[in-house]
């Protein structure tokens, strides 16, 4: 007999081992440590804090400049998708291959949405910038659900270092908040019976001593405690000034585009109308009492309505950048808080959710920008009347 396409054995060891992986995982998870059922310290999961999470770690740099994590990750994410398009178009071919021809369809398509909403004319100056923000935000969504990218957020593993034995502080071999290696040495110990022992570090990190020189400790006492490294690979929509680059970007062009289709005189009218205020004074000196008062409002209005617009568009900024930064970080959280939880198995359901979020913020990036874009070219009406 066979079930969902594969035999009926298959189904049910794959239905073992998932159980089974979801047992240890509730076992070595942070429900099994709550409840305190003697689980061995192999399984546990180790104490998370997390903190600073609005920018990437620095992984290298000198002086002003540094290079993060998120970086790093950008760069890889330019490298996929350059790779993916020069496979897809070495060797173009009428009859498309099978990566050509998904190529194709995915720029048909978002080709055919960016048309639809701005027009043959408009949707192609616009498609190469509004393609591009969907691609990149879209593959640093999805290569960020691999496993050699790091959470989302800065984590830090904290690992508490012991006292074997009881003893005194001889030695401190590093300096506090060095970084130290795992497997390097961190004190010496005399034990009193003409025995040194040397203490090392368990992981690689941030290393924090609680122990001085000349203090005297018990057995299996606490002497410093390790925060471990930050991964090399973090997704770049996690890092807010990875977000507001694009979000810049975005309203660059949405105003030049404005400014290129309206022209100079139409388009700054927008933000500084000062036409009918100024009509206003002069009907105000010419003795025209009557009919001055009403046009001096209007252009206090048209004046205060310009500053509106202006920080109308200003906010588009902040609006893009924490929109994706905020919905982002909110999913990595989710993964990180549910295999915190429940380890292995838990997870897999939210990466089906994270997968459907990536496309959904990558599609809402590129297509504010391609609504306030065919806006901002729109020609309003009075333009178009005769004076």
């Amino acid at each position: 007999m066979s079930q969902l396409g594969c035999s009926t054995r298959l189904l049910v060891t794959i239905l073992l081992v998932i159980a089974a992986l979801f047992i240890v995982g509730l076992i070595g998870g942070a429900i099994g440590r709550a409840l305190d059922i003697g689980s061995p310290d192999f399984l546990h999961v180790p104490m998370l804090e997390i903190h600073r999470f609005f920018r990437g770690d620095t992984i290298a740099g000198s002086g002003n400049f540094s290079i993060s994590n998120t970086m790093i990750a950008s760069w890889l994410t330019v490298i996929v998708v350059l790779a993916i398009a020069f496979a897809a178009t070495r060797k173009i071919r009428m009859i498309p291959g099978r990566l050509q021809g998904l190529v194709e369809g995915a720029v048909e398509a978002l080709l055919s949405f960016v048309e639809s909403i701005a027009g043959k004319r408009d949707g192609r100056r616009f498609f190469p910038v509004v393609a591009t923000i969907f691609v990149f935000v879209i593959f640093n969504a999805y290569l960020a659900l691999m496993p050699v990218f790091g959470p989302g957020i800065h984590v830090t593993e904290q690992k508490a270092v012991h006292a074997a034995s009881a003893g005194t502080v001889t030695e401190v071999l590093v300096a506090d908040q060095e970084k130290v290696k795992e497997g390097d040495l961190i004190y010496r110990l005399d034990t009193g019976e003409e025995i040194i022992e040397e203490i090392e570090a368990p992981v690689s990190g941030q290393i924090h001593l609680d122990a001085k020189q000349g203090d005297t400790l018990s057995a299996d006492a606490p002497v410093a405690s390790i925060e471990s490294k930050p991964p090399l690979f973090r997704s770049a929509n996690t890092d807010i000034n990875m977000t507001l680059s694009l979000a810049l970007m975005a309203v660059f062009f949405i105003e030049f585009w404005g400014f290129r289709s309206r022209g100079r005189r139409h388009y700054l009218r927008e933000y500084a109308n000062f036409g009918e205020l100024i009509r206003g004074i002069k009907m105000l000196f010419k003795g025209k009492i009557t009919a001055a008062p009403m046009a001096i409002v209007t252009g206090v209005i048209n004046v205060f309505m310009g500053v509106i617009e202006v920080i109308s568009h200003a906010t588009r900024m902040i609006s893009f950048a924490f929109r994706l930064f905020g919905n982002m970080t909110a999913g990595e959280i989710l993964l990180l808080s549910a295999t915190f939880l429940v380890p292995w198995i838990m997870a897999i359901p939210f990466y089906g959710l994270e997968i459907l979020i990536g496309f959904i913020q990558a599609l809402i990036f590129a297509g504010l920008t391609l609504v306030w874009a065919t806006m901002a070219v729109a020609q309003p009406e009075e333009e178009h009347q005769p004076a």
